[in-house]
């Protein structure tokens, strides 16, 4: 059947679609007489171009359906491979009932494939086969699939408590959606639920809910990608004048590498950036940049991220990049709509403008936009392998990474990367909390990884061999943690510290921390009643020692003897605090002096301004 025999007049469309599900539409299900439309384009003249009906074994969702990361392949739900004809037209009706409830198209994809993993354990077993959906069969299939493993960065491990919830609910599925099918008989657990058979229940549920199961990317590997993708946007125009593809390919790739650090986007976010889609803001003399992408998450249309000006260096390298492949997919596009060809018009309209077009070797060189699978599996990896490094590096890592890093810059802490993550500051965490248009569940991953890390930080000041200074409250802090007697009347350490930290606030005043809610300015956190200060502090604290101990090489005749009291009083400021914190400042003050009369820089001592 041609294209062109698929298109419809509306009304010929309305009297071809199935109504809402009920008695006769299911009755047609079971008995496999069903006849409807599934999937469909409308186009621009009112008609609508059919994908896929229910009677066929595969059905195809249109472009628009689907994520910018999306494959051809992701779009469609092959039900082929189930052999049961009674299997495959429950699974139809679950899957279109679930397409009717405004499911997405990969989670549609995800359902399908668990119900074909628990079909091909039934039909495994002649007996389980028989007796069908019942609660004795469902409690062997939970079984079976607690046995189950999955290799993880190179480690066999058990599943994971949410990847057996979601097979567990393609039973629970069967049964609210095929209850008159003749295979299930009875509810596959009665008292129970999916998320219990998989264990996630109890201190498991709660950890599933609140511990972060993506890594951060480490340093020592991020900070390498970071030079040599920045390398490559630097010499942007000379990569572009050359046209090699290794280098082009390259340079692609190290542009995706900052969108995603600094943003917070996802991958398919990226992808789905087009040209010129930025805007500027300048607030408090500080510019800001909003990107403009779809989020097909948790937004229905356009939405937006703020970012710093490398972000927007990267959406113009890959404009111009893209430009012939643009150029390419406009003489297609006229091509498919002269044929009308309204499946591949409708696709190509739905890419056209992108900063990420690719080519499909295996589909004759079509434009396409790149995939998330290929920048996740391919791309990225490789960036990992021109740096010598063998971190399982993944799209959905950055997210994470960016929450992480954005954090302590905001708490001023000193981090590799702080120029790019400047930029978040209580103005821009401002900005995306009243801001409608922006990613709201950014802003909340955001809120998630500064609770996890400020929840870090007070609990390191709890342990007993964790050196802290300050004044009235970190003085408070140590007494409480060496009472043994409070320990017990809370049951435990960790439940003491839990009670105690839930109730300090903290701030960061770049040499210490501030305890205090009103907005305490007084920058001495060494002696502030409300100040603490402890070891992730020590660089700022020793980079002031070297300041003073230059300034006192000046001697007399160069600061006075005025100069020269302020730089003993400074000196004596710092060595309290670092001998405070675990530091032999002798040594360290014979070792600067050293390298200072050798000329030698001070190598790891970083000075800060106070």
């Amino acid at each position: 059947m041609s294209s062109i025999e698929l298109i419809l007049t509306e009304a010929e469309f309305l009297a071809q679609q199935c109504p809402k599900p009920n008695g006769t539409v299911l009755e047609q299900a079971i008995n496999g007489s069903l006849t409807s439309i599934v999937t469909y384009i409308k186009l621009a003249n009112g008609d609508y171009q059919i994908l896929s009906r229910y009677e066929d074994d595969v059905w195809e969702h249109p472009a628009s359906k689907g994520t910018k990361a999306a494959r051809a392949s992701d779009l469609k739900l092959n039900f082929a491979t189930i052999s049961d004809a009674q299997m495959k037209r429950m699974a139809k009706w679950v899957v279109w009932n679930k397409i009717k409830e405004g499911l997405a198209v990969a989670s549609q994809r995800n359902v399908l494939k668990n119900l074909k993993s628990y079909f091909q354990w039934v039909l495994n077993s002649d007996a389980t086969a028989t007796h069908g959906l019942t609660a004795f069969t469902s409690s062997a299939y939970a079984k079976h699939v607690n046995t189950l493993t999955s290799k993880r960065n190179g480690e066999v491990k058990p599943l994971a408590p949410r990847t057996k919830t979601q097979k567990f609910q393609a039973l629970e599925d069967l049964y609210r959606y095929c209850e008159a099918f003749d295979f299930v008989k009875e509810q596959p657990w009665a008292d129970s639920s999916a998320s219990e058979q998989a264990g996630s229940v109890g201190e498991t549920l709660k950890e599933a809910r609140t511990k972060p199961k993506t890594p951060i990317i480490p340093d020592d590997v991020l900070i390498p990608l970071c030079q040599f993708t920045k390398s490559y946007l630097d010499k942007a125009d000379e990569i572009l004048a050359s046209a090699t593809k290794k280098e082009s390919l390259l340079l692609r790739d190290s542009c995706i590498f900052w969108l995603l650090l600094t943003t917070g986007m996802r991958i398919h976010e990226v992808l789905g950036i087009k040209r010129g889609a930025y805007r500027s803001e300048t607030k408090d003399d500080i510019t800001y940049y909003h990107i403009e992408t779809v989020s097909e998450k948790t937004h229905t249309g356009l939405a937006e991220w703020i970012a710093p000006k490398i972000a927007t260096t990267a959406i113009n390298i890959l404009g111009r990049l893209s430009a012939p492949l643009q150029a390419q997919l406009e003489s297609d596009l006229q091509k498919a709509q002269a044929s009308n060809d309204h499946t591949e018009a409708h696709r190509l309209e739905e890419i056209s403008g992108h900063i990420c077009l690719s080519k499909a070797p295996k589909n004759g060189n079509q434009i396409t936009l790149l995939s998330g699978t290929t920048i996740t599996e391919h791309r990225l990896p490789n960036l990992c392998k021109k740096i010598e490094s063998d971190w399982n590096l993944s799209a959905h890592q950055f997210r994470r990474t960016f929450a992480n890093y954005a954090v302590h810059s905001e708490l001023g802490d000193l981090r590799s990367l702080k120029d790019h993550f400047k930029h978040w500051s209580i103005t821009m965490t401002a900005l995306y909390a009243f801001n409608d248009d922006l990613d709201a569940e950014l802003f909340e991953e955001l809120l998630r990884e500064k609770y996890l890390i400020e929840e870090e930080i007070k609990q390191d000041w709890f342990e007993l061999d964790t050196p802290i200074t300050g004044g009235d409250m970190a003085q408070k802090i140590m007494q409480i943690r060496e009472d043994g007697e409070l320990i017990k009347v809370f049951g435990s350490h960790a439940a003491m510290v839990k009670a105690f930290t839930a109730s300090i606030p903290i701030r960061s005043v770049g040499i210490g921390w501030c305890t205090n809610d009103d907005e305490c300015k007084c920058g001495k956190p060494d002696s502030c009643e409300s100040g603490i200060v402890d070891k992730r502090h020590a660089p700022y604290w020793t980079g002031m020692l070297v300041q003073q101990m230059t300034l006192l090489r000046l001697g007399v005749s160069d600061i006075g003897e005025a100069g020269i009291a302020n730089v003993r009083k400074g000196m004596e400021r710092c060595e309290k605090v670092l001998t405070a914190l675990g530091f032999d400042v002798e040594a360290m003050k014979q070792e600067i002096n050293q390298k200072m009369a050798q000329g030698e820089d001070i190598e790891g001592i970083e000075v800060v301004n106070v």
